[in-house]
């Protein structure tokens, strides 16, 4: 399964790290790397103890830098459509985890790299993060969700700019799009993802879950269907053991205890 490509990293109470580790290719996507993300999503969404998971690269040099194009040589459609295929499903899993996903970036996110950062809920970058989708000068386009996520980010003229002309942006241009919640310096980057998860340990885990599909399912539904869809969400959270206790917990002036239920 190639557990050593994604190392778990229990950071404190609630919060995990998966680090992409292949530091000698910058973290470059392979097959086995895709299966053992999956084998961390599936634990990770058994485990209501686990809040946030933070994701990041190791080394200085890279998130993760694409797809391994070594496997994509000598034109194997079958093998290549079967990779494809594979990927796009894993980074569907990763964008519907019921917990909030934080992209962690140092170095170059490229790619496939870029693509696994667009499902995550929140993009904190350092100054050295470089993010693009360069399949274009491959003769290829993405495949796994890039040109859609991109563009629902950020917009069809930034997306197109980025696309056709194979650009890539700095940390702090993601940021000034809206892309990226946050730029810092390099030696900056793990104090300020932690203190974004630590921020999210503090709000119930069934509203943050809610929540989540609400922004990433209500963009693709007209106006009045998404906001039905939110009183729907409010409604039911409404009848839940967390709002009964966070409600008391606010007028009672003290800490509310977030169970899940």
């Amino acid at each position: 399964m190639g557990s050593d490509l994604v190392l778990r990293q229990d950071l404190e109470a609630g919060i995990v790290r998966l680090v992409f580790n292949r530091p000698d290719k910058l973290n470059a996507l392979s097959t086995p790397m895709i299966r053992a993300l999956e084998s961390h999503l599936d634990t990770l969404a058994k485990e209501p103890a686990v809040r946030v998971v933070i994701l990041g690269g190791a080394g200085d040099r890279a998130f993760v830098a694409g797809a391994d194009i070594a496997e994509y040589r000598g034109h194997r459609p079958a093998a290549f459509i079967a990779y494809q295929l594979e990927s796009r499903r894993v980074f569907d899993k990763l964008e519907a985890l019921p917990k909030p996903v934080i992209a962690s970036i140092r170095g170059y996110a490229l790619g496939g790299g870029f693509e696994i950062a667009l499902t995550a809920d929140v993009i904190v970058c350092a100054m050295s993060a470089r993010l693009g989708l360069p399949e274009g000068l491959l003769g290829l386009s993405p495949g796994g969700g890039g040109t859609q996520r991109l563009t629902r980010a950020v917009g069809r003229v930034v997306a197109s700019d980025m696309l056709l002309a194979a650009r890539r942006i700095s940390g702090e241009r993601a940021f000034q799009l809206g892309l990226a919640a946050e730029v810092v310096p390099d030696d900056k980057l793990e104090e300020a993802t932690l203190a974004r998860a630590r921020a999210m340990l503090q709000v119930a885990p069934l509203a943050q879950a809610e929540m989540k599909r609400l922004l990433r399912e209500g963009i693709e539904a007209p106006l009045a269907t998404a906001r039905s869809l939110e009183q729907e969400v409010l409604f039911r959270l409404y009848g839940s053991r967390d709002a009964e206790e966070g409600i008391a917990a606010f007028l009672d002036k003290r800490s509310a205890n977030f169970r899940g239920e």
